[in-house]
């Protein structure tokens, strides 16, 4: 279910943090839906400082997307800043 998490985000985050029996799948799936949310805003923000800024911010993300499916694809746990507050959030 961890694996899933990043397929879609934040849909499949959600889907994962609702559905996810164990504290693992929980958490990706939160952290999925965090970084769904985050990265259009940061697009945005990008976006107020020309194309270039786009172009940099959703390559960024997109990078950013790619490692973590792929970490959480081989079981490695990355994660974003301000990851245990998501941590303590993701407890049942």
């Amino acid at each position: 279910m961890a694996r899933l998490a990043y397929l879609f985000p934040p849909l499949t985050g959600l889907l994962s943090y609702a559905l996810g029996s164990d504290e693992r799948a929980r958490w990706h799936g939160l952290q999925s839906v965090v970084f769904g949310f985050a990265w259009p805003v940061l697009i945005y923000a990008g976006s107020l400082l020309g194309p270039t800024g786009t172009r940099v911010a959703f390559a960024g993300g997109m990078l950013v997307w790619i490692g973590f499916f792929v970490l959480a694809l081989f079981g490695r746990d990355p994660r974003l800043p301000g990851g245990r507050k998501l941590r303590a959030l993701s407890a049942p």
